[in-house]
């Protein structure tokens, strides 16, 4: 697991606590344990050491989905520190994944309301207590918990992301998309909200809106099997439905709902792409002949640099998606980084040529990690606690 207090760097990888919305929502942030293991009294030395091993043993048997087992290593820890936070904090996650509802709520409240608990653990804390709620089927609860969090620890992106698994179990569609936008707001660098967004503006048939979610998505995780659903769905979007006649001929599948929207713009449809979903099916179908005999991944590359052409071009959205995710694509794209990034998400493919691609332009992927490690997301310094 991750800690509270580690660095935005681009890590290709899945983090940990992603879910779905048929999962566990992820809500947990592993906290580290130096300078943490003493929170309540002065240990000695070999105490210290004890105690350290026991939280590293729990948090490896809770892992393991040990819950029980976990949770009795914690009790050791409290019997000798009955004031250590992290293992008040890790036994009240352990009650919570072993559906124990209830006394999660209790220790989750308490660390809440411990004046000595740092930010991201109050965070944490009322996360754990929400959800715990949440399961419990006390939504409307829930919701007041994680808003009494966010009042108190405004910055922290979980809650918004919690609150917005508990409006889509509601039904409440609309609310949890606006959840999922503040958490991006306060984190941009959050896979699991991607990958949400993207998946309800699927959903939703909104295919340009779900495309870019997705495609960040892939930027931070291009090695589990929801990047292989992501992706999935991204090169749908990106290579069209040409098909190859029986006369030699190509024909494009367009859905009538995009010839429909075409051009007809609704008033504040921030998620309509209509007429640059059209544009992104003709140009899949009129580059069919070039594409059709690269390799996968080049083909990929190839339209996925002529999509951002059309994208990037694209005026009037002033909305999330414009304002969010259009200047970030922009900037990769007129920095000519399209094709590595393309190459990056392509990933979970597991098309050998690609790997082969990576690995033989090292230095242009590195600038393109360092790029996006550098990128200043717009609207969102302004958002930090």
């Amino acid at each position: 697991m991750c800690c509270t207090c580690q660095k935005n760097d681009l890590v290709f990888i899945l983090p940990p606590g992603f879910v779905t919305l048929k999962e566990m929502p992820a809500m947990k942030q592993r906290l580290l344990l130096v300078g943490m293991l003493g929170s309540g009294i002065w240990l000695h030395a070999q105490d210290s050491v004890r105690v350290k091993m026991l939280i590293t043993e729990g948090i490896r048997l809770h892992d393991q989905r040990q819950y029980a087992a976990a949770i009795k290593k914690y009790d050791t820890v409290l019997s000798i520190d009955p004031l250590n936070l992290v293992a008040q904090y890790e036994k009240s996650y352990s009650l919570m994944a072993s559906k124990n509802y209830k006394e999660a709520v209790v220790l989750s409240q308490a660390i809440a309301e411990n004046k000595n608990a740092e930010p991201g653990m109050i965070g944490n804390a009322y996360s754990t207590w929400g959800f715990a709620l949440d399961e419990g089927g006390d939504h409307q609860q829930a919701l007041k918990i994680y808003d009494a969090g966010i009042k108190k620890v405004p910055g922290y992106y979980m809650l918004n992301y919690n609150k917005a698994v508990t409006y889509f179990r509601m039904n409440e569609m609309d609310k949890g998309i606006g959840e999922l936008k503040q958490s991006l707001l306060k984190n941009p660098r959050h896979p699991a909200s991607h990958f949400m967004l993207g998946q309800i503006m699927q959903y939703r048939k909104n295919k340009i809106a779900a495309m870019m979610p997705l495609l960040m998505y892939l930027l931070y995780d291009n090695k589990s099997k929801r990047a292989e659903e992501a992706l999935a769905i991204v090169r749908s979007i990106v290579e069209g439905r040409t098909k190859t006649l029986d006369s030699g001929n190509y024909a494009v599948d367009i859905t009538p709902e995009v010839l429909a929207g075409a051009g007809k713009k609704k008033a504040a449809a921030d998620d309509d792409f209509g007429s640059i979903e059209l544009l992104l099916e003709l140009g899949a179908a009129s580059a069919h002949a070039t594409v059709k005999d690269m390799f996968p991944a080049d083909r990929f590359a190839y339209l996925l640099k002529q999509a951002f052409n059309s994208l990037t071009e694209q005026q009037g959205h002033d909305g999330f998606y414009g304002s969010f995710y259009l200047p970030f694509f922009a900037d990769m794209h007129k920095k000519g980084l399209t094709e590595s990034f393309a190459h990056l998400i392509f990933f979970p493919s597991g098309n050998v040529m690609n790997e082969v691609w990576i690995q033989d332009h090292r230095a242009q992927m590195d600038q393109l990690r360092t790029w996006a490690q550098a990128y200043s997301w717009p609207g969102v310094e302004a958002r930090k606690p």
